[in-house]
């Protein structure tokens, strides 16, 4: 049996479930792949530099405006709690996101 990526479990798992549920209809949406900062500007004497750009899996929205969580998937041999850390701390970034929901998952039950 081979392992599955994260692509495999994005397209065979959560893509169908973000359908099924609606998130395609209007006002609902969702976009893959997504990047949702430009990364911080860290400042070091005299030097200036942006650190790593934030990219969620899959970004929902309640409306066009209005994002309301991020999902990150993982390969189905790792657990979804390996990515709930990182779904969490984007979810806290200084952004208009702030505080709002974080998904995981490995397309596993358990």
């Amino acid at each position: 049996m081979s392992m599955s990526t994260e692509a495999d479990t994005c397209r065979k798992y959560v893509l169908p479930k973000l359908l099924e549920a609606g998130w395609d209809n209007d006002p609902h949406s969702f976009t893959e792949q997504r990047t949702f900062t430009d990364g911080r500007i860290v400042v070091s004497g005299d030097k200036i530099r942006r650190k790593k750009q934030k990219r969620a899996d899959y970004l929902l929205r309640y409306t066009r405006d209005f994002p309301i969580a991020v999902i990150e998937a993982k390969a189905d041999y790792k657990s979804a709690g390996d990515s709930f850390y990182e779904s969490v701390s984007w979810t806290n970034t200084q952004m208009r996101f702030n505080g709002r929901s974080a998904l995981s998952s490995s397309g596993k039950l358990s």
